[in-house]
């Protein structure tokens, strides 16, 4: 497949500012105006988050279409635009006095989810950059690790002059200003060049089989435990340390950890390249294993729990993006990653309704002891999609020799 030059670095730092930007102003933008919101309207703050999961649920029915589009189409519209859709749902947020609106608005950032994070990014620049594209996806999950960093103050910032309402305005004049500017400026290249590597890809259809059916289906399963245990723990973490007997402020201390964590460990995997995704993955699942096991031990190690998980959680948003490209290759590789995004998110929105569940009806420890159990399956896949794969690798040599 012909593929356009590898993007500069400052290129990644755009495409990293664009996915701050449109992370902060979709999945993680409740974390800070829930409280506000319910404050100021009475709705329930079950239907508030409950948005966010609708929000989710709509990304993951849409992502194999947009992966198929981003795949077969000579030019790729979703990115520049998805900013705009995701400023349109935060207007309707912000003009909602009544909770039907406010979940509609929420259902159209759920559409600009699927056009504009990264299983949208991701195929994209698998499309354009083709193998090479994994050393760009570090660089971005790298830069996006500091959304919670510098979007949470932001909108703290903003909430102390105006109200929520106004504040979601504010951001979606952000978007609407920055998003398409920053896209159309990453991915400058002539015409001619874009169509001549996009020519080589168009009309490229997932046989009703995928490649490798067998490992398509142990990727699929281990990402999507993956988002289980990241949503798990991301919902639930403050109240898994204080059922360890560590009072709340120091809980909130020691959950601050996690970005420094991830970002550590993207840093360190661009630092030391060279090693197969396929070896990454089995550490990335081994390291969130040992961070659950820590944080079932005494509060003395808790902290070491929050590390080790934000070290195995920060890989696998790179994994999420090079484990497909290096498994099933760049000619598929749009199609694949937006139908492995769909039960990923599918299960992002069902987790903190379940996670809670089992919380109340039998406790904290328990449903750590159960993702312990998942992250111990996860480790399996890990270590069977890198069996498999080496396998298949030696048959096709062995079919070339002979």
């Amino acid at each position: 497949m012909k593929t356009i030059n590898a993007p500069t670095f400052r290129n990644s730092i755009l495409l990293g500012i664009a996915q701050i930007l449109q992370w902060g102003g979709s999945f993680f933008l409740l974390a800070v105006l829930t409280k506000p919101i319910i404050e100021d309207t009475g709705w329930s703050h079950e239907l508030v988050y409950g948005s966010l999961s609708l929000a989710l649920l709509i990304s993951g029915m849409l992502a194999p279409t947009i992966g198929k589009r981003i795949g077969e189409k000579e030019t790729n519209n979703t990115l520049l635009y998805s900013g705009l859709v995701m400023a349109l749902g935060l207007v309707l947020i912000a003009i909602a006095r009544h909770i039907l609106l406010f979940i509609f608005g929420w259902s159209v950032i759920g559409v600009g989810m699927a056009m504009g994070l990264y299983d949208a990014l991701f195929p994209t620049l698998g499309k354009r950059y083709g193998s090479g594209a994994g050393k760009v996806i570090t660089h971005i999950t790298l830069i996006s690790g500091f959304c919670t960093t510098i979007i949470w103050p932001a909108i703290t910032l903003l909430l102390q002059y105006f109200s929520w309402r106004t504040t979601c305005l504010i951001y979606a004049a952000a978007l609407v200003v920055f998003i398409y500017p920053l896209y159309r400026l990453a991915f400058r290249s002539s015409l001619k060049e874009e169509a001549k590597a996009a020519g080589s890809t168009a009309k490229m259809e997932i046989p009703s089989e995928p490649v490798h059916p067998g490992i398509y289906y142990l990727v699929m399963t281990s990402f999507t435990l993956g988002a289980v245990l990241m949503t798990g723990m991301s919902v639930h973490l403050i109240d898994i340390l204080v059922n360890n007997n560590i009072s709340l402020p120091l809980a909130v201390s020691l959950g601050a950890l996690l970005g420094p964590s991830q970002v550590g460990a993207r840093l360190m995997d661009m630092l030391l390249p060279g090693r197969s995704p396929l070896t990454t993955a089995v550490f990335s699942a081994a390291g969130v294993l040992l961070g659950f096991i820590l944080l079932l031990c005494s509060q003395q190690v808790a902290f070491l729990g929050v590390i080790f998980y934000g070290l195995g959680n920060g890989i696998r948003t790179i994994l999420r993006g090079t484990l497909p490209l290096h498994v099933f290759g760049p000619q598929v590789y749009a199609n694949v990653m937006g139908r492995l995004a769909r039960p990923q998110l599918i299960a992002q929105a069902l987790t903190p309704f379940a996670g809670g569940f089992m919380i109340r009806k039998f406790g904290t420890d328990v449903f750590l002891e159960v993702l312990c159990g998942l992250a111990v399956v996860n480790v399996l896949l890990t270590i069977s999609i890198r069996y498999f794969e080496n396998i298949y690798i030696w048959k096709q040599a062995r079919s070339l020799k002979a």
